[in-house]
């Protein structure tokens, strides 16, 4: 980007850090975009006003953001690297992110409501993690919102969160936040809740949708008493390309009373997906919408170690009838004489008992077939697991699995006509039971792209690639190379691994961010403790 004359940072250094561009500025500071010669990588560097640096309470405040902020583990906020001081300049290191403001993508327009429904879920998913935390952010804004390329996005600048509970730092007269947005007891003496950054991203979805802010104003007086006394506005109003069903959402998430909006961000990004779908009014009638299908891949692993199971075949099914189809019966049946009409009473159950006795035998001769076959596999080799031809394949394993795991140098055979499977990892795994599930899983009641998981990394174990695919579809139904957050349980609980990416909401589960991989034809989902899944 252009860097005008008034960056004087830029081109200087601000202790081990190269400031090389600046990024944006705002009321307590700017960001850089800066290199750190320490670890060598390019961070997002946040440095404070100098004139903030003496006071007290932004101290506190400052201190209380990079402490929060840090310990966040939602895919959806911008991870901190390290905070403090250096020449008596307050700054925050954070991971460098390529993307655009909100607020930057809606000067073009308003956005597609499925793209605007996107973003705002994505969001409200940092927010649920923000306030299980006990943290309200309070500057919810389309300015805090980045979103990449890839339409991933991130929720930032923690700077003005408050601790539930704690004393407020701020009065009416120096409240903190973007006036466009903020509830109305933000005005008031009222306590302030999580119930607050539902209403300021209700705000941002109506502008999503719209492309204008919910109440334009000109002065706080103007929009403090838009937000106190007028009606929460009407999207379709605004825009009539937004679904009616909109209108609802908007009005309950910017309802004046607290507790009359939703319960929390994902309420709010679950109803607005409802009214995507068309169910977002009463007036759409009495269809109800059911739950997405609950996925299961074949077979479920266990999370304990356990023997594979031995495969026995199954006696073929009993061959029809031969002969004409029997006559119903008559009542007791007349003893048997040497008459013609007699001897055609025998003559059936005779054949249907000889050709009963030769299926026996066959299969007899089927299992003694394998059976030896099996036995007869070398001594050095497990017993094989071939994959079996039938409908609902189980993972098809390695009969003969390299002596460490690596990635296999030969394109693993795909399904008939599809697209060459992802460099999957072979070999046992690293678990206590050290499976092997160089093929993968398969989805058994539905088929099609993303219905295939396979191990990544040597990290990654088989079980934990069964749940991802298995949670990926209980989550969304469906797959797409678009960004998204899954929460999958593993072979041990996330929590007792450290540095995992954990679930905040279940501790016990790994977070996993899944999405396309650049131009090849598969899902790729990383995350957990360095755990790469493929979905394909």
């Amino acid at each position: 980007m252009t860097v005008s004359a008034g960056d004087s940072r830029v081109g200087t250094t601000f202790g081990k850090y190269k400031i090389t561009d600046v990024l944006g500025k705002g009321g307590m500071g700017e960001v850089y975009e800066a290199y750190d010669s320490e670890i060598r990588r390019t961070v997002a560097l946040k440095i404070i006003k100098n004139e903030f640096a003496n006071d007290r309470n932004y101290r506190m405040r400052f201190e209380r953001e990079s402490h929060a902020a840090a310990k966040l583990q939602e895919p959806h906020v911008i991870p901190i690297h390290g905070y403090g001081e250096i020449d008596g300049a307050l700054f925050i290191d954070m991971r460098l992110v390529r993307g655009t403001d909100l607020q930057s993508l809606l000067q073009r327009g308003p956005l597609d409501p499925q793209r605007a429904v996107a973003i705002i879920t994505q969001i409200a998913s940092a927010l649920d993690a923000a306030h299980a935390e006990g943290l309200i952010h309070r500057d919810v804004k389309p300015q805090n919102v980045i979103v990449t390329p890839a339409d991933f996005a991130y929720l930032v600048d923690f700077g003005i969160a408050e601790v539930v509970g704690d004393t407020r730092l701020t009065g009416f007269g120096n409240a903190i936040g973007s006036w466009a947005y903020m509830a109305p007891e933000r005005f008031t003496d009222h306590q302030v809740t999580t119930a607050v950054d539902v209403y300021s991203l209700t705000c941002v979805l109506y502008e999503s949708l719209t492309g204008r802010r919910p109440f334009p104003s000109d002065s706080p007086e103007a929009a403090l008493g838009a937000h106190l006394g007028s009606p929460p506005p009407r999207p379709s109003v605004a825009n009539p390309k937004v679904p009616s069903g909109f209108d609802d959402v908007v009005a309950r998430g910017m309802a004046k009373d607290p507790d009359d909006r939703y319960g929390s961000a994902g309420a709010l990004g679950r109803a607005a997906t409802r009214a995507l779908q068309g169910a977002g009014r009463a007036s759409v009638g009495p269809t109800q919408y059911a739950a997405p299908p609950r996925y299961q891949s074949w077979p479920p692993l266990p999370r304990t170690p356990i023997d594979p199971p031995v495969f026995r075949p199954a006696a073929p099914p009993a061959a029809p009838p031969v002969g004409p189809p029997a006559a119903p019966p008559r009542g007791p049946e007349p003893v048997v004489s040497s008459e013609r009409p007699g001897e055609r009473r025998w003559l059936l159950p005779t054949v249907i008992a000889v050709s009963a006795v030769a299926l026996v035998l066959a299969a007899i001769g089927v299992v003694i077939g394998l059976l030896a076959k099996l036995n007869s596999a070398p001594a050095s080799l497990p017993a094989p697991a071939t994959p079996m031809t039938f409908p609902s394949a189980a993972p098809s394993e390695s009969t003969s699995p390299p002596a460490s795991t690596s990635v296999s140098p030969m394109p693993v055979p795909s399904r008939p006509g599809a697209a060459a499977p992802p460099p999957l990892v072979t070999g046992p795994d690293q678990s206590v039971s050290h499976t092997s599930c160089d093929l993968g899983y398969r989805l058994t009641n539905t088929s099609g792209f993303g219905t295939h998981a396979g191990r990544g990394s040597p990290e990654t174990s088989c079980y934990f690639a069964n749940t991802v695919l298995v949670s990926y579809w209980n989550a969304y139904g469906n797959a797409s190379t678009a960004p998204r957050v899954v929460s999958a349980p593993g072979a041990v609980d996330c929590n007792t691994v450290p540095g995992a990416n954990c679930d905040p909401k279940n501790r016990a589960n790994f977070l996993m961010q899944c999405s396309g991989d650049g131009s090849n034809p598969w899902i790729k989902c990383t995350g957990g403790k360095d755990a790469v899944v493929y979905l394909w």
